[in-house]
């Protein structure tokens, strides 16, 4: 063998037997670029899932209240404005009673939301135990004898009184006037004693009152065709309306819902989506995510990253997912927020430009 081939392998099993030196992974640019790589690509997907979720239920709200009008939650303490015309609005409060209900047929009226009357006969109606039995009782309405099996001598009388709901003409929820036909919906009811003194006189001839009701007859030995009144009243109770704005007031329009305590909107629209939580945090995390990404890239090609640049592409960057998302629910909002991506990218252009001019300049100075 020749001297200068064995020096060649002397050299290298001396190579090969030296020490390796550590990777320095802090002057690669790999691991920044993947880093930075996947902080963007999760960044993305959060951005991407929070405004289709956003822009899902608005849409749905938008379903509700009509094309040009909104659903605005304006909860407690609830004041009318001239921009809420025509929208819809969830108003949460105790109704407040300015002009009390009143039966004008009997006089009677009650400090309250509303004064049910019903109406019940002492009348025929069929049993079926195999086969047809006929019994007297108290019913609330009329039962309709002429659908019995054997209606003769079973024939139920007109019913002279019909129920009837009394709400309130003038009711305040919060700054609101509230519409009778909202009134009408507030659920629950409480017994109302008559006040036989308010009777007319001419009724007072002819019902009589007894454990707080109204009887055309005997209520001890009531005969076929008697007839029995009851009131009742619904008090004034924390409720939460949806209804639209017309003027100050809260109207009833299909769709609209009053429920007891303090419901949310998915409460009275179980029909929409659920509603995102925590929108704008989960915005901002998507931004930050993204900064630190764009700024991790950033170190992959230099030891210095540049925050204005890093802040720029994140913005850029979290911005490109609202745009398709928001332009199916508002073609303005998604042209809008499409310029505003695109100015956004020219103020990353420029200062990529204006960095590396500055790069090239401190090259040259040195």
């Amino acid at each position: 063998m020749k001297r200068a081939t064995r020096r060649i392998l002397k050299q290298e099993r001396a190579r090969r037997a030296a020490p390796r030196a550590a990777w320095n992974w802090r002057a690669s640019p790999w691991p920044w670029a993947a880093a930075g790589a996947l902080l963007l690509v999760l960044a993305l997907l959060v951005s991407w899932r929070i405004e289709q979720a956003a822009a899902r239920y608005q849409q749905a709200l938008r379903g509700v209240a009509g094309s040009g009008a909104r659903v605005v939650d304006l909860g407690r303490a609830a004041l009318p404005a001239h921009q809420l015309q025509g929208d819809w609005v969830r108003v949460v409060g105790t109704p407040r009673v300015i002009e009390a209900p009143r039966d004008p047929d009997f006089n009677q009226s009650a400090d309250a939301l509303l004064l049910r009357r019903d109406v019940a006969m002492f009348q025929w109606q069929q049993v079926d135990v195999g086969y047809p039995v006929y019994e007297l009782e108290w019913q609330d309405g009329r039962v309709d004898s002429a659908a019995f099996a054997r209606p003769d001598g079973h024939a139920n009388p007109t019913l002279p009184v019909r129920p009837m709901l009394y709400p309130a003409p003038r009711v305040r929820l919060d700054g609101f006037i509230l519409d009778p036909a909202l009134v009408e919906r507030i659920p629950g009811h409480d017994a109302h004693p008559v006040d036989a003194a308010a009777l007319p006189p001419n009724l007072a001839a002819t019902f009589s009152a007894y454990a707080g009701e109204l009887y055309s007859g005997d209520p001890r030995r009531p005969r076929l065709g008697d007839v029995r009144l009851r009131w009742s009243t619904v008090a004034p109770q924390q409720v939460t309306v949806l209804a639209r704005v017309d003027a100050g007031r809260l109207v009833a329009a299909p769709g609209a819902g009053v429920q007891l305590g303090d419901r949310s909107l998915g409460d009275l629209l179980p029909q929409l989506p659920p509603r995102p939580l925590a929108i704008w945090p989960t915005r901002l995390v998507a931004l930050l995510l993204a900064v630190l990404g764009v700024a991790l890239l950033l170190r992959a090609r230099a030891s210095r990253v540049d925050p204005l640049l890093a802040l720029l592409g994140g913005i850029a960057l979290v911005l490109i997912a609202p745009v398709p998302a928001w332009m199916a629910y508002s073609i303005g909002l998604g042209i809008g927020l499409a310029a505003l991506l695109l100015a956004v990218l020219v103020l990353f252009g420029w200062r990529w430009h204006w960095r590396a001019r500055r790069g090239v300049a401190d090259r040259a100075a040195a």
